[in-house]
């Protein structure tokens, strides 16, 4: 018997913009705009712009990822 177990996709934090595909990472900031590490892309105030192509906060999309795969890969299920 074969199980297939799907995780759901996590938000990483981190937002792409979809012009020009500029990662904002919360763990890296923006030095360029003394944007410290820590603050989440929501935090940034509103007038925060692409530090690449200038776009605004609306043109970033969310970075989903799975979960890490536990070490065991195989799950033992009792069919009784």
């Amino acid at each position: 018997m074969e199980i297939k177990i799907n995780f759901k996709k996590v938000d990483t934090g981190k937002r792409r913009c979809r012009i020009c595909g500029y990662i904002y990472d919360p763990k890296k900031g923006d030095p360029l705009r003394n944007i410290s590490p820590g603050i989440y892309f929501e935090d940034l105030p509103d007038s925060w712009r692409c530090p690449v192509c200038k776009y605004q906060k609306w043109q970033f999309w969310i970075i989903l990822e799975e979960p890490p795969i536990p070490e065991e890969k195989e799950l033992l299920l009792d069919e009784n």
